[in-house]
């Protein structure tokens, strides 16, 4: 059933908006991409004009990606291992999306997740860079995932990418699973995450920063982090964790850790949590490395220190995957 402003259209109500009418008005592609992202096929869909104008804008902006990405020509970096990782999840998922009809699922994840990826990469790239030449390869995957979805647009970028024949007829993209960095998507993770946290506190304190200081859980802490998440039984598991000599002597602050972690890790996605099992990043070389970013970001020094040794009284709030922040 078609709504048309959260009301059943009805010819007998007037209510309506032909379809020939809303292609003339916002184009095909808009139409198309709109009709098939916003509700699944066994969904109501709901037609908005301001939704509908939204859509379009993002077209506009996925094709200014696609042809800046021409200009790209760097060597490639970190960061361009990190996007083709996360990219080849994208194509799986949105394969699987389609597979099973689910085409609104399609379009959040070959356009949405795509653009926040690409959002994130620009701005993790040193100043003046263009972007490694990895992301012409990517873009031109990219145009074909959309391609069912904007036809048009898709055949106009696929020509500018001097892509083969037409897009309509090129092979889908498929997954290159030897490109996956969990390791390096992890890593990049935590590192939004902090800025995220950062700026929710600067949000709250309304002062102007001179200073901040990231403090990174010590490897004891890891140690229960771990612990706690790989537990069947997480009622027992600080049984467990204090049969270590090590872990006993530090008394209420193994328990207060515990408590802490568990919260934590209910809070965090599962497959985060997972790939935090297999490999936990080096928190302090990895934001000691992204210090020049987080510098530029937030227009003064930061600094990164371990936990332990330090005596600021935030410092022993420091968890696995999410650092002690003092801004001063």
């Amino acid at each position: 059933m078609g709504l048309l402003n959260g009301a059943k259209m009805s010819s007998s109500k007037g209510n309506v908006f032909l379809l020939e009418d809303a292609v003339r008005e916002f184009g095909a592609d808009t139409v198309r991409m709109f009709l098939v992202g916003s509700a699944e096929p066994w969904q109501d869909f709901d037609w908005r004009n301001d939704l509908v104008a939204s859509t379009r804008r993002q077209i506009d902006r996925f094709a200014l990606l696609v042809r800046e990405s021409l200009q790209a020509g760097d060597e490639p970096g970190a960061m361009d291992c990190w996007l083709e990782s996360r990219f080849q999840g994208h194509i799986s998922r949105t394969t699987q999306a389609l597979e099973r009809f689910q085409t609104r699922q399609a379009v959040q994840e070959a356009f949405s997740s795509i653009e926040a990826d690409l959002k994130w990469y620009r701005r993790r790239l040193p100043p003046g860079s263009s972007g490694g030449l990895s992301l012409r390869e990517m873009c031109s995957a990219w145009v074909r995932l959309l391609a069912p979805f904007i036809p048009f647009t898709a055949e106009r970028l696929w020509q500018e990418l001097n892509g083969e024949g037409l897009v309509s007829f090129a092979a889908w993209p498929e997954p290159a699973h030897e490109r996956v960095d969990g390791a390096l998507e992890i890593s990049e993770e935590l590192l939004a995450r902090t800025v995220e946290d950062i700026e929710s506190i600067l949000k709250v304190i309304k002062l102007a920063p001179t200073r901040i200081t990231l403090f990174a859980a010590p490897g004891w802490k890891r140690a229960i982090f771990s612990a706690v998440a790989s537990a069947e039984n997480k009622n027992t598991v600080i049984k467990e964790i204090m049969r270590e000599e090590e872990m006993r002597k530090r008394g209420k602050e193994v328990t207060d850790a515990v408590r802490q972690c568990t919260t934590l890790i209910h809070r965090l996605p599962p497959a985060i949590v997972s790939g935090l099992l297999q490999e936990m990043p080096d928190e302090t070389a990895l934001f000691k490395e992204a210090s020049g970013f987080l510098s530029r970001e937030f227009g003064v020094p930061v600094t990164v220190e371990d936990a332990e040794p330090s005596t600021h009284p935030r410092a022993s709030s420091a968890l696995p995957f999410k650092p002690a922040i003092v801004i001063e």
